[in-house]
């Protein structure tokens, strides 16, 4: 018995042999023309490849005959075009194919190849990428295709851009449960999460220009990565290849890429991925937690995140992720990779944005002593000094409630940007979503404690008509249970004392009654006088 180990070592030696093979024989086939062949150089060979000299003399003669050194290929199963078809037309499914075929040749009168014969001529001869091809299309087939390592880029140099759905339920401001979509832009050369936008329900162009122009920006809330890119890759979203978006890029200059398979994006789509296992994994009402049977999900009833705190910790995480982690390809942070670099940037100022990257409901408000009012909130304005009255339109980015930048109602003339009055500061909004979450817990206990009371109230009914209540015992049951509590039985209720009549007699003698006039009858319409 050999182990393993002895297996592998002869299957290489036997490898070995059929690739040096053809060498050898050539050179020997060399020295006999030169007159130079002696046994000791048959034997030398025979002793190197690990065969007896009679087979290299074999392989000697068997050479000139054929007039080819290369050894003649034994007689095999080959996969042919037919093969294929019947592949293709059972999704790869070898089993299938095999039983097909095997049909094929009993039809003919032929003996049918075995299931083992086929699986090795397929592994011999098509490539797993193929087979995956045949299973799950063309696609799937490119995922086993060595990719060509791209050139290094500087920063702004290329961007990518996607969107990326939260498996994660929030609480929007209306107590509804809605999905969230996350819409950013990557810095291919230094990993930069350049700018990014929180959209709920579903992601839309608007989602596409707020995250641009919070990745163009620079200073202030927009942080310090910013300036105009050289090209930005997008994949084929109908949000990304809107008119709108079209014309913002175009009107700042930066050509748009289109690909059309993920991996030619693959900075951005490795970013999805990661915040997906590293931060949305970790949130409650994860949608892809693990099942704990066929239908219900590890934490599915854990209370959920409001969509305002929602942001607040994945602008954290984006933060710790630019800031903190280590890209191994840059041996940096993003941000150091970023402040290393020398490349210029290209920058663009706020106002020149403001046509294409915010949007407007196009409804007139007046400018009153408290600002702007707009969502139930009141901005003020930083040009604001004598324009009160003053009618203008609202252009806002999406999800941004910090700021406004505030248009003539008439000729749409811009009169400058309102911030957010009276605005609470960091711990005062921590201690009103404290506020918040303690209110929804104990709100969620005293319903979970009325659902519970309710389940033991009623019971479920195996006949129609309305609910009864539980527990119901008949009188006798409640007065041995009341005995046996040593209450004595249940004393009969007592009976009311019939009371004597009293006649009503007459008003006493001096009272003064008044007259009671007498009914008359009203003739009717019918009735003759």
């Amino acid at each position: 018995m050999t182990d393993e180990g002895d297996g592998a070592v002869g299957a290489s030696l036997a490898d070995r042999r059929e690739l040096v093979r053809a060498v050898a024989v050539r050179r020997l086939q060399q020295r006999r023309m030169e007159g130079e062949l002696t046994t000791a150089h048959v034997r030398l060979v025979a002793s190197s490849l690990g065969v007896s000299v009679r087979t290299v003399w074999r392989w000697l003669a068997r050479a000139d005959q054929t007039g080819s050194a290369e050894p003649v290929p034994r007689a095999r199963f080959e996969v042919t075009d037919e093969v294929v078809l019947v592949l293709a037309d059972c999704l790869g499914n070898v089993k299938r194919a095999h039983e097909e075929l095997a049909r094929r040749a009993r039809a003919a009168g032929e003996r049918p190849l075995g299931l083992s014969t086929l699986h090795d001529a397929i592994r011999r001869d098509l490539t797993p990428g193929f087979m995956a091809g045949l299973r799950e299309g063309i696609p799937a087939a490119r995922g086993f295709d060595p990719a060509f390592k791209r050139p290094v880029v500087h920063r702004n140099e290329v961007w990518e851009a996607d969107h990326q759905h939260v498996p994660v339920r929030v609480v929007m401001p209306d107590g509804s449960l809605s999905r969230v979509w996350v819409t950013w832009y990557e810095d291919r050369a230094t990993s930069m999460v350049m700018g990014w936008a929180v959209t709920a329900s579903s992601a839309h162009r608007d989602s596409v220009l707020a995250a641009l122009r919070s990745a163009v920006l620079t200073g202030g809330d927009y942080g310090p990565a910013g300036g105009l890119p050289a090209l930005v890759r997008i994949d084929g979203g109908a949000d990304f290849v809107s008119k709108a978006v079209r014309d913002a890029f175009g009107a700042l200059g930066v050509p748009l890429q289109r690909v059309f398979t993920p991996r030619h994006k693959g900075g951005v789509e490795r970013l999805n991925r990661t915040a997906v296992s590293r931060f949305f994994a970790d949130l409650p009402r994860y949608t892809k937690a693990p099942l704990l049977d066929h239908r219900r999900r590890a934490g599915q009833d854990d209370p959920p995140l409001t969509y305002e705190v929602f942001v607040s910790l994945l602008r954290e995480w984006v933060e710790r992720h630019n800031t903190v982690d280590v890209v191994a390809r840059t041996g940096m942070t993003p941000l150091q990779a970023w402040q290393a670099a020398t490349t210029p940037l290209r920058e663009v100022s706020a106002p020149d944005l403001r046509a294409y990257m915010m949007s407007g409901d196009d409804r007139p408000r007046k400018i009153t002593s408290h600002g702007v009012q707009f969502h139930g909130r009141f901005y003020m304005p930083e040009d604001g000094v004598g324009r009160v009255g003053t009618r203008v339109r609202v252009r806002f980015m999406p999800h941004h409630a910090h700021e406004i930048d505030l248009y003539t109602a008439a000729g749409n003339r811009y009169l400058g940007r309102a911030v957010l009055a009276d605005e609470a500061s960091e711990d005062e909004r921590r201690a009103v979503l404290k506020s918040r979450s303690a209110r929804d817990r104990e709100l969620r206990r005293a319903l979970k404690s009325s659902a519970a009371g309710r389940r033991d109230r009623f019971a479920a009914s195996t006949q129609a008509g309305p609910p009864e209540r539980l527990p119901r015992m008949t009188s006798a049951q409640a007065a041995k249970e009341l005995k046996g509590a040593g209450q004595g039985p249940i004393p009969a209720p007592r009976q009311r004392a019939t009371e004597r009549y009293t006649p009503r007699l007459g008003p006493a003698p001096g009272w003064a009654v008044p007259d009671v006039p007498s009914l008359t009858k009203i003739p009717s319409k019918r009735s003759k006088p």
